[in-house]
């Protein structure tokens, strides 16, 4: 792992703490495999999780097969899932994460899948200088914990160069999965427990009492954002229905084919966004 030029020392703590106890004791996404983390049976079994149940739609709305010789940035690179996808297409990747444990765990993938030695930064993206910009700036189900995601969408918009993209996914407030923190929240969740704590308890496994920031929009709501931020939405889905979702039924819709999908338009869980700079940039 390497830090980027004028970044020293440790992640930064305050805003990121929690999210920083919560994945470095537990990574993303663990909950999906048996096997011990950093092993190949791990990756693999993340991997099958996440591509052929969870999120199947990622690297084909993301179109990481056209990232051959692209310069990618990836903020929040969790096990380096996609990671290894991204520089296997052929792109040149760096990634940026406070938890170091994703970093040491993304690090290891790529040892694991023999691709080239990737680019990987610990720190917060506002207090470090990468001392470059990139083709595309890529992040999926991260901004949504960041408590200054405003000002994270502008740094991002600055780091594009001419032509650039910025690649989102969000979580999505009409979703039935969003409906399910809810219901429980109100149906199970101990006195005096918050509903955004539940939401962080239940959703990224934080303790109670120490949750990650987790914020949850409408459409309307992240699209005025990202326009605030001087950038214009190119393409949008929505998704994230599993065949989970549909009770009997499910286990005979495929997870990226047209009955999924149609439900993840109206009751998915994340915002698909490509966004390009506004202004002509």
């Amino acid at each position: 792992m390497t830090q980027a030029p004028g970044n020293i020392g440790s992640p930064a703590q305050g805003d990121n703490s929690a999210a920083q106890r919560t994945w470095n004791a537990t990574p993303v996404g663990s909950q999906r495999s048996i096997a011990e983390p950093g092993t190949l049976q791990y990756f693999q079994d993340l991997r099958a999780y996440r591509y052929g149940y969870e999120t199947p739609f990622i690297p084909r709305f993301f179109r990481f097969g056209d990232m051959a010789g692209k310069s990618v940035l990836e903020v929040g690179v969790g096990n380096g899932i996609d990671a290894a996808e991204i520089a296997e297409a052929g792109a040149r990747y760096t990634g940026i994460d406070v938890t170091a444990r994703h970093l040491e765990l993304t690090r290891r993938h790529f040892e694991l899948r023999e691709l080239p030695t990737p680019r990987l930064v610990c720190g917060d993206l506002l207090e470090t200088d990468l001392g470059e910009t990139f083709d595309i700036v890529y992040s999926f189900g991260v901004l949504h914990h960041i408590p200054r995601e405003r000002e994270y969408l502008g740094h991002l918009r600055g780091l594009l160069r001419p032509g650039g993209r910025l690649l989102l996914g969000l979580y999505g407030k009409y979703s039935l999965f969003n409906a399910y923190l809810c219901a429980s929240w109100a149906l199970r969740a101990p006195a005096g427990v918050t509903l955004d704590d539940w939401r962080s308890h239940v959703a990224e496994l934080s303790p109670l009492g120490d949750p990650v920031t987790i914020r949850i929009r409408s459409r309307r709501d992240v699209v005025r954002m990202i326009k605030a931020a001087g950038l214009r939405v190119e393409r949008y889905q929505k998704r994230g229905f599993t065949q989970g979702h549909l009770p009997v039924l499910g286990r005979f819709a495929a997870p990226d084919g047209p009955i999924l999908n149609a439900c993840g338009a109206i009751a998915g869980w994340y915002h698909l966004l490509d966004c390009r700079p506004d202004g002509g940039r």
